[in-house]
């Protein structure tokens, strides 16, 4: 084999396309993933500031992508339907995060998911004495994995008073714990 020799011209995303709707070839939609995932992941992650979030959109937009491809996809513009399913999934992704936040409220979340159930009721009681805004950063960070920027955006408080919060609610919750369960304050 000649090294000289120029690779063979690679097809095209509308001819990749073509032939994943036609005969359902998987390795036609995997190309198109090794072209498209690192620039989606890339939008995405700059839309969500969180790289879970971009990962697990991500994910979904090209699940999305393979179940419509036959029926929503128009021939030459893949590039930017795709990168329009992921707008939307991004825009999406953060509306249900703020649904989550404020429908039935923050202090409807429920620790004992997380906890031993014996524990759940006494965690509860404790998180209820803190301060309102210590107890939802709490709450956020721990028992809904939010990160730090992501409270700030969807609370609406800058990221160094969620840090503060979080801070003081660990020595305040640590403070009440230590009180509750060994009658002492430590």
């Amino acid at each position: 084999m000649d090294i000289d020799q120029p690779a063979p011209p690679q097809p095209t995303d509308d001819e990749l396309v073509e032939r994943f709707r036609r005969t359902g070839d998987m390795k036609c939609f995997e190309d198109l993933w090794r072209r498209y995932a690192a620039k989606v992941f890339g939008k995405c992650l700059r839309f969500l500031q969180n790289p879970e979030a971009a990962e697990d959109v991500t994910a979904d937009v090209f699940l999305k992508v393979m179940q419509h491809i036959r029926t929503s996809y128009r021939q030459e513009h893949f590039a930017g339907w795709l990168y329009t399913i992921a707008r939307h999934d991004c825009i999406n992704y953060v509306r249900q995060a703020a649904v989550r936040l404020h429908e039935g409220g923050i202090d409807e979340l429920d620790p004992s998911t997380l906890l031993d159930p014996a524990l759940a009721a006494d965690v509860t009681e404790v998180l209820g004495q803190l301060p309102d805004r210590q107890r939802i950063s709490l709450k956020l960070l721990y028992v809904s994995r939010y990160s730090y920027e992501e409270i700030a955006r969807l609370k609406g408080w800058p990221v160094k008073e969620v840090k503060t919060h979080v801070q003081n609610g660990r020595r305040m919750f640590k403070r009440l714990w230590n009180r509750k369960t060994m009658g002492t304050e430590k």
